[in-house]
Order: structure tokens, then sequence, then C-alpha cells
């Protein structure tokens, strides 16, 4: 990234609802287009951002909750980080391919792009993923 900004931390708190992913989503995108990171590299992060966001609507949280996201950008190494409530009664796990499964493919998905780990961090589930832009 000649000329980029090479570092970055940008950290945002939303509550927990389904309009939290666009806006998450938007936040990394615009932090990333800042860094000048092409276009063409961003959407792999924005894909695995807007995954684990979803995941904390909808299996972390509750009505009411507060989740945070942060990203954070060293060289072409990025970091994101999603932190829920922790209401989910199991810890978060990518599923093998169903093609008769509705859903839970996100992780999955996500575990292709980065690599990811959880974590109960005071008191608050954290999945964090990193990966390479």
């Amino acid at each position: 990234m000649p000329g980029s900004v090479e570092r970055f931390v940008t950290a945002e708190t939303w509550g927990a609802t389904p309009a939290t992913v666009a806006a998450a989503r938007s936040l990394l995108d615009r932090s990333l287009e800042r860094a000048a990171v092409e276009p063409a590299r961003r959407l792999d992060a924005l894909l695995v951002a807007s995954e684990l966001v979803t995941n904390a609507v909808r299996h972390g949280s509750r009505p009411g909750d507060q989740i945070s996201v942060e990203f954070q950008l060293e060289g072409s190494r990025l970091t994101i980080r999603v932190r829920d409530a922790a209401h989910a009664r199991t810890i978060p796990v990518a599923l093998t391919p169903d093609q008769h499964r509705v859903g839970g493919r996100g992780l999955a998905i996500v575990d292709r792009l980065a690599e990811w780990s959880e974590q109960i961090v005071h008191g608050r589930r954290e999945v964090s993923a990193e990966l390479t832009l």
C-alpha cells in the first residue's frame, strides 16, 4: 500500500439491532478507503465483518444489548473484533456444509477467509478475525 496509512484503529459501539451490521460494514469500508486499500481487497474484510456482527446480533445479544466493534490495521494485517453480551448458550462454531440447512454458513465463510478465535473479555464474548489484505 504505497503512500497509504499503514496503521489505524477504529472502534464503535451500537445497539444490538440488524442495522448495526450495515453500520459496522460502512465504518470498516470508510476506514479502509482512508488507508488507501483497493476496493477489491476490501471485499473479504467487509464480508467477515458482516458475518461476525450478524452473529453478535442474532446469537449473542438480546434487545437493549450493546455490540462493540473494533478494526485494527497494521501494514496489510487487519484484525476485526466484535464483542456482544454473551447470551448465546454455546461457543461459536463453524458448521460443516449442509445443503439442507437454511442458515449456519457465516462462520464457515469466516473460517475460509480469516483466522478467527473466541474468548470472554470482561464478561462479554469477543470474536476476533485476522486477515491479510
